[in-house]
């Protein structure tokens, strides 16, 4: 209860001032009281001597006549003094001349009486006389004083203690009554200027909005507006304003971190952190409807040279406009998160047959083959996509993705461009092909890559004119792998960036080689993948090959596919210029197969088209194919380009190329792919047989 009490300020600070003014109060009568003891102390002292003073003729003259009667008479007259209770008058002759006691009364205030001014006082005074004594020789007096005797008083002092302890007890009343009527005055002094305007405030804190402090600001008690209480209330409302801008600034920040963890930074996308949230979400939606749905796991084919040849802001903003389109013209999807680089993933919700995930597939692929315009450069690029369906295909959020990315690695394997289920055989060809994907790097160091050349023939003389050089991978395990299959691995894993490397070096040792022999005029043609293409150092390498073997730059053509041209046109033709200064040659590799335009054909500086084996094996079925063919030649003369025809199989193919006015052939009715040493042989050959002899017979292919 007492805890409780002083709980309140306004009950300590009456307590403390209450008990402040009553110790003053009672300070101040204790010294009053002490005043008055000492003036008691000097009145009865005064009192003593005035009786004594009163006494004294009286008393000496019965002392000096040594007068009983007299004397107790004398001290009779003391007793008149109720406070006398002793009194006597002595001489040397007559120690009691005369004596009178009596009894001490009884006084309650005895013990007090005893305590101030002890039991009894005692007071004197020398009973004396003059004497005139004449000198014998003389007519003068001597005077002298004579001692008769001595008059003794006792006096009780308690009579003096009763008003003095009446007198006291009135001081302390007194002095009780004015402090404590001081101590209630200055308590409701401060109660009014201090506690109730602070009870006032405490009361309309209550009202406070912690979430908002500063929205109800609060106000000074009247006639507080300018002191201590009306800073203090100013210094709360600045404290919460405070208060409430952190609040602010930290909810932000909570928000902005959770976001961070949630979204994507750069295209405010779903990250994969929320992506699996989402996929388990569906996945539970799923199960109560017993419904299904897809994960497409989508990325950019040959993202990376967007990034080597224009520059991250770039690529950046391509994958930018690429969220943009895909929330878009993709509103029916349910999530599209970016995971990371150019890497997208989607989510299809309550999906009846895989064909709809098909088709949605296909529509994000024609999405993203639409060209990009980034500022002044218009950037066109494909994409591969990976499917996986629940609950088939996986039964967590983890498996869902992984299966989706695993396909996709095998529609990118498989030219990109497309979409692919995951199925259980895809996976184990998946596995496979990573394992393939990983042992790319220790090849080239373990000497696993081997060159063949393939000749060229002039349709005109019928002589070899050059060769095109073809990268073989002789997998310890595996035996022979295809350039088809581990060429799409190396370029995902940028190991064609060196394979690339190491195949330019070996083309100019074996030309240097042949050149040597005695045949200069023989070309090289290299395969540029690109990856390759995009690459800044290209230049470089070939340059430093073509001084390490002495070689005529324009013996060297390098092959370019139509796709890794138009991934990204601008940036490609850039390169292509710079190659043709050094004097290379360029040839534009499987014509027709891709998606170039004239328009594109006319602003590229190739040297040579090479009419693609899917034409040439088609020419001669019909007169639809046999056109084709044929406008392909006269559009590569009119763009002052030389035809090169591959796949050649039959005689019938090459004298229809010779009627069409091709300029070169190459394939199996010639010569197979041989090494570089096989090369000379077949030149020296070429060399001393007639022209336009058939010198090849046919050769089987290599199996």
């Amino acid at each position: 209860m007492s805890y409780q009490f002083f709980n309140s300020l306004s009950n300590r600070l009456f307590f403390v001032v209450l008990v402040t003014s009553l110790i003053l109060g009672l300070m101040i009568s204790s010294i009053q009281i002490f005043l008055d003891v000492r003036s008691a102390q000097v009145n009865i002292e005064k009192q003593a001597h005035n009786l004594l003073a009163m006494m004294k003729e009286p008393a000496t003259q019965s002392a000096y006549n040594l007068d009983r009667p007299m004397a107790e008479q004398v001290v009779e007259g003391l007793f008149q003094n109720e406070a006398v209770f002793y009194a006597a008058i002595k001489t040397e002759t007559e120690p009691s001349l005369a004596v009178g006691k009596k009894p001490l009364s009884d006084f309650k205030y005895r013990e007090l009486s005893n305590l101030l001014f002890g039991q009894s006082l005692y007071f004197s005074l020398p009973l004396e006389g003059t004497i005139k004594t004449r000198l014998s020789d003389r007519s003068e007096y001597f005077t002298a004083t004579a001692h008769y005797g001595v008059l003794e008083i006792n006096l009780d002092p308690s009579y003096a203690t009763l008003a003095l302890a009446e007198r006291s007890f009135r001081i302390i009343f007194s002095g009780l009554l004015q402090s404590t009527t001081f101590g209630v005055v200055l308590y409701l002094i401060f109660h009014g200027m201090i506690t109730r305007p602070m009870a006032k405030v405490t009361t309309s804190l209550e009202s406070i909005d912690p979430l908002q402090p500063s929205r109800i600001q609060l106000e000074a008690p009247r006639g507080h507006e300018s002191d201590e209480i009306g800073t203090w209330i100013k210094n709360i409302n600045g404290l919460f304003l405070t208060i409430e801008n952190h609040n602010n600034q930290r909810r932000v920040a909570e928000a902005h971190v959770e976001r961070l963890s949630n979204y994507d930074m750069l295209t405010e996308l779903p990250n994969r952190m929320l992506l699996n949230k989402r996929i388990e979400q569906s996945i539970l939606e799923a199960d109560h409807q017993n419904a299904i749905f897809a994960v497409l796991w989508c990325a950019l084919d040959d993202f990376n040279s967007v990034n080597l040849l224009h520059s991250y802001n770039a690529g950046d903003r391509l994958l930018l406009s690429l969220s943009e389109r895909l929330q878009n013209e993709m509103q029916s999807i349910q999530t599209i998160s970016r995971i990371g680089g150019d890497i997208f993933a989607l989510v299809l919700p309550n999906i009846s047959t895989h064909l709809e995930a098909a088709k949605t597939a296909q529509r994000v692929l024609e999405l993203i083959r639409r060209p990009f315009q980034i500022e002044d450069m218009q950037l066109a690029i494909t994409a591969s996509i990976g499917i996986s369906v629940y609950p088939h295909d996986g039964a967590t959020s983890d498996e869902l993705l992984k299966h989706a990315e695993n396909v996709m690695q095998l529609a990118k394997a498989q030219g990109g461009n497309r979409y692919q289920f995951f199925v259980e055989s895809v996976d184990q060809k998946i596995k496979d092909t990573k394992r393939l994907e990983k042992s790319l790097t220790a090849a080239l160091n373990e000497e696993q890559f081997s060159l063949l050349f393939q000749p060229q023939i002039n349709l005109s003389t019928m002589k070899i004119s050059g060769a095109e050089a073809l990268v073989r991978w002789h997998h310890p395990e595996k035996g022979l792998v295809p350039p088809s299959e581990f060429i799409p691995l190396a370029e995902n894993n940028q190991t064609i960036i060196a394979i690339g490397k190491w195949i330019i070096d070996e083309s100019c040792r074996a030309l240097s080689l042949w050149h040597n022999a005695g045949f200069p005029h023989l070309t090289v043609s290299i395969n540029v993948s690109a990856i390759q293409l995009h690459q800044s150092n290209l230049i470089r390498v070939l340059k430093d090959a073509i001084k390490k073997y002495q070689l005529d730059p324009s013996t060297l053509i390098l092959e370019i596919t139509e796709t890794a041209v138009m991934s990204n046109l601008d940036a490609a033709i850039r390169m292509l210029k710079h190659i043709k200064q050094i004097g290379i040659q360029i040839a534009i590799d499987d014509f027709g197969t891709g998606y170039a335009s004239l328009n594109h054909l006319k602003r590229l500086p190739f040297d040579k088209v090479k009419v693609d084996k899917s034409f040439i094996d088609d020419m001669l079925e019909g007169p639809e194919n046999a056109t084709i063919v044929g406008a392909i030649i006269k559009l590569g003369h009119n763009l002052n380009m030389q035809v090169i025809a591959e796949g050649t199989e039959t005689l019938d193919q090459i004298e229809f190329l010779q009627k069409a006015h091709c300029d070169f052939a190459q394939g199996y009715y010639y010569s197979r792919p041989v090494n570089s040493n096989e090369v000379i042989t077949l030149l020296r050959k070429d060399s001393d047989s007639a022209p336009n002899s058939n010198l090849f017979p046919l050769n089987p292919p290599e199996h």
